[in-house]
């Protein structure tokens, strides 16, 4: 394997080839503990930690030759091609989409760090939709992310815009954390890890998706109007007593919005030159949305009283109570995101690198609505003796059904030269709702 170049050399073939620019306002040294919480780099300056550097590629052949994984490490006896694919290619189904449509994303993952001939037929497009494209670039000495203090690379749409670190140097302390939310590359001539048991030192972690909206409360009924008393005169009831009307039932609550995809881990190049120590390197696909609650269904008016007797008046009759509405059914859960894929290389060293994958976990069904009550039925009017006829209650609406959680994603893979490592599953990941 040749010598990796020096970050003196590969900036200065991308200040020649590629319009670096920027890099004289980053640090040569920079520890996470000096800021205050959590560092971001990213390709949004406004919310980077330290402004980022940028350059300038043309086609994603180029993007490829910089930051991919080459087709030569695919095919026997090699890595076998493992991304997801899109669609096969079509012009006319694709013309009006935007570069970021799914198949296009799926095929731009694909094209970088899978073997590029199995998505041939999108390069065109690619070119067209995504390119030339702005990378972002942190460059240094030394970087040493300390516990507490993790450094987060992210991109600021969300669309897996690459994030490149280039360093001589990269020291990761007990509990320190390099977690990366898109695709990029961390290039060093030395990595030094000081990994422990409680967090993973390297990870590529997809967003959660969000959670589904609770469905709107039905509406009560109407209660009924009361019955009015009769009127007599000498040759008996002239007008009769009326009843009470019958109540208008409750409507059903809607059902409750499903839970979003969650997103899935990115791939991350990890290329060094010399590594050394104990590094956990942990694939980790987001969370999907929990389903929203169904709403309830509204309660049922309740029926209108009957009408008083008279003497010569027979009392009316109570109206009849409103059914509840049905609890509106409760959204699904969305699917859990897929883990990504660590790549590392190095040439010097015998480091520890220990694997996690862990595939997102579905979104939680929501509950089902309850079932609006019953109005009461009207009371009748009281007739000569005390006897009444009292409006029956309505019905009590129907509990409205749960969601189904969301499916899990599926498991990311670590790879060290070019080898799939066995993966652990009994890591805590208590840590990460921290930086989510």
């Amino acid at each position: 394997m040749d010598k990796r170049k020096t970050v003196i050399e590969t900036l200065a073939i991308l200040r020649q080839d590629y319009n670096l620019i920027g890099v004289e306002r980053q640090p040569k040294q920079l520890k996470t503990s000096d800021f205050d919480g959590k560092v971001i780099f990213s390709n949004d300056p406004e919310t980077a930690t330290v402004p980022p550097a940028f350059f300038t590629v043309q086609t994603i052949q180029e993007l490829k030759a910089l930051g991919g994984v080459p087709d030569s490490e695919y095919g026997p006896g090699k890595m076998e091609p493992h991304h997801p694919l899109p669609e096969p290619f079509s012009a006319e189904r694709l013309v009006n989409v935007t570069g970021y449509h799914i198949d296009l994303c799926k095929a731009f993952r694909a094209y970088i760090y899978s073997d590029s001939n199995l998505v041939k037929d999108y390069e065109e497009m690619l070119n067209a939709k995504r390119f030339p494209m702005k990378v972002a670039l942190y460059s240094g000495e030394r970087i040493t992310v300390t516990a507490g203090a993790p450094l987060i690379v992210e991109d600021q749409d969300d669309y897996g815009e690459p994030v490149v670190l280039v360093y001589d140097q990269i020291i990761i302390e007990p509990g320190g954390q390099i977690i990366y939310r898109t695709n990029g590359k961390i290039e060093a001539n030395t990595v030094v890890g000081n990994g422990n048991d409680k967090k993973q030192s390297i990870v590529s972690i997809g967003t959660d998706g969000a959670d589904g909206f609770e469905g709107e409360q039905g509406s009560n009924g109407v209660n009924g109007s009361n019955g009015s008393i009769g009127s007599e005169d000498k040759h008996g009831c002239s007008v009769a007593s009326t009843p009470g009307t019958d109540a208008t039932g409750g409507s059903s609550g809607a059902q409750g919005m499903d839970g979003k995809r969650a997103g899935s881990a990115n791939d991350v190049i990890v290329d060094v030159e010399l590594f050394t120590g104990v590094v956990n390197a942990a694939s980790i696909g987001g969370k999907g949305g929990n389903g929203g609650n169904g709403g309830n269904g509204g309660n049922g008016g309740n029926g209108g009283n009957g009408g008083a007797a008279t003497n010569k008046c027979s009392a009316g009759h109570g109206g009849r109570g409103g059914n509840g509405g049905n609890g509106g059914d409760g959204g699904n859960g969305g699917k859990g995101g897929d883990g990504g894929n660590i790549y590392v290389t190095f040439t010097e060293g015998q480091p520890i690198i220990n694997a996690l994958s862990h595939r997102g976990d579905g979104g939680r069904g929501g509950s089902g609505g309850k079932g609006g009550r019953g109005g009461f039925g009207g009371a009748g009017g009281v007739g000569n003796g005390g006897v009444r006829t009292d409006g029956h209650p309505g019905v009590s609406g129907e509990e409205g059904t749960g969601g189904t959680a969301g499916d899990e994603g599926t498991s990311g893979k670590v790879h060290v030269n070019g080898n799939v490592q066995k993966h652990g599953d009994n890591q805590t990941l208590d840590w990460l709702n921290d930086y989510k």
